[in-house]
């Protein structure tokens, strides 16, 4: 039996997605036949329309109609490839694509099995179900699901019971409850990429890895904890075995972008790996986003360097204590000032990511960012894009607003009950930030693309 795993636009396309690679992975490794269908490499949305508008579903129409032929002869060639389960992955600028794709699919073949999974499923399951063209949504992961999924559907034509998946029975909707999660993520397949145009990406020679799921951090603006319920880790030895395994299929591979909220959660495997891949030099770059850890220190991260680490991406997101206090980053100042330095002098570059306008932040702490800025500047080779201080699904701020003072407006943005931390605030404090950096003599990242535009 073959099934198609489908991608609409639009996603940032800085390497393949790889949680559709391992999904493509097990169900292969299960017997299965995989298409994918990566439609989001194919179109550029930098060109269509800003990241936020891909939420807007009357954006999405427009431009769904106004390349309606494009989208139809998609849709085609899904038919075409006669796979009998049509996976779309959801994320909050793909979902009103996929949906519209999903009911064009229904249309011309009712018989059609129409699953939904990814990120936004495991914060909207019950309205994607509530969608005439969808029979199941999958939420958390989707390895073991989709698999059984497979089974049961090959087996007897329809499924009446999935741990994972909400699905329609009959005239009801039945919730089979969350999945347990993967204990050994070694037991998982090496993720599958040869049915991307890896050729279509902006990181040339780039696949992305992952070395965890989940984080040991809350932040309270975070929803990664409801995403990943507990954090598991990979073995050194897996993740350097995928290594050598990916560079064999992709000899012209140059470098891995670690796909995790942070790659030195644990340190003893991120160490182990290093040895690895110092002891077999292989010859490779690879980097990603990484906690302020108060246990790395100056050796392990030249050890880093040894190994081919080029960049951390650090979330320190406040120079005020007080600030990253109330986010619950679990981290000192100090210790990030140390850290950041270290990972300099030991030969990685260090970028870092701020968050504008959290709600008990005040001038003076504002200006402490900047001044940590100052005082690290020739340390720190660039910033990211500041993020404005927004409020996700699910996040501990979200779902407990009353303990940071906070309130809606008629726009949807939040506000803290006092009027003075608005949208339009954080937005004036971001461009006092962005004016800061500029001439503080640190790298602002105006852009994701590699050519900076």
């Amino acid at each position: 039996m073959k099934i198609a795993l489908v991608l609409t636009p639009f996603l940032y396309k800085r390497c393949p997605l790889i949680g559709l690679a391992y999904l493509a992975a097990s169900l292969k490794k299960s017997g299965y036949e995989v298409d994918i269908f990566d439609l989001n490499s194919e179109m550029d949305a930098l060109s269509a329309g800003e990241e936020k508008d891909w939420a807007d579903e009357l954006f999405v129409k427009k431009f769904f109609e106004q390349h309606r032929t494009y989208f139809e002869s998609q849709v085609e060639n899904i038919l075409q490839s006669q796979a009998r389960i049509i996976g779309f992955t959801i994320w909050t600028s793909t979902k009103h694509l996929s949906l519209a794709l999903a009911r064009m699919i229904k249309q011309k073949d009712k018989n059609k099995l129409i699953v939904l999974g990814g990120p936004e499923c495991s914060f909207y399951k019950g309205s994607f179900i509530k969608d005439p063209a969808v029979d199941l949504v999958v939420f958390g992961e989707g390895e073991q699901t989709m698999v059984e999924i497979a089974r049961t559907y090959e087996a007897v034509g329809k499924i009446n019971f999935c741990s994972g998946t909400l699905l329609k029975l009959d005239q009801d909707v039945l919730d089979c409850a969350r999945r347990p999660e993967i204990k050994d993520l070694d037991s998982l397949p090496f993720p599958d990429f040869s049915g991307f145009m890896l050729e279509r990406y902006y990181s040339i020679r780039t696949l992305p890895i992952m070395f965890n799921r989940g984080c040991l951090r809350r932040c309270v603006f975070c929803n990664t904890a409801v995403t990943w319920e507990k954090c598991r880790f990979r073995a050194a030895e897996n993740i350097f075995a995928e290594m050598i395994f990916q560079r064999k299929n992709y000899p012209d591979l140059q470098r891995f972008e670690v796909e995790d909220s942070a790659l030195n959660i644990n340190l003893k495997e991120l160490s182990d790996l290093c040895d690895l891949m110092n002891s077999d030099n292989l010859k490779v770059s690879w980097g990603g986003s990484a906690i302020i850890h108060p246990e790395m220190d100056y050796n392990l991260l030249k050890k880093m360097a040894q190994a081919g680490c080029s960049c951390l991406s650090y979330g320190l997101e406040s120079g005020s204590q007080q600030v990253v206090d109330s986010m619950k980053k679990g981290f000192k100042v100090e210790d990030a000032e140390r850290l950041i330095r270290d990972t300099s002098n030991a030969g990685i570059e260090v970028l870092l990511n701020i968050v504008i306008g959290f709600p008990n932040e005040t001038e003076y702490d504002f200006v402490q960012t900047m001044d940590f800025i100052k005082r690290n500047r020739e340390y720190i080779h660039s910033i990211a894009i500041p993020s404005e201080c927004t409020i996700g699904n699910s996040t501990y701020l979200h779902l407990h607003p009353e303990e940071f003072n906070v309130d809606w407006d008629e726009q949807g943005y939040w506000k803290t009950r006092d009027g003075i931390n608005t949208h339009d605030f954080r937005q004036k404090r971001m461009e006092i930030f962005k004016d800061f950096v500029n001439t503080s003599g640190v790298r602002l990242q105006i852009s994701k693309l590699p050519d900076g535009k």
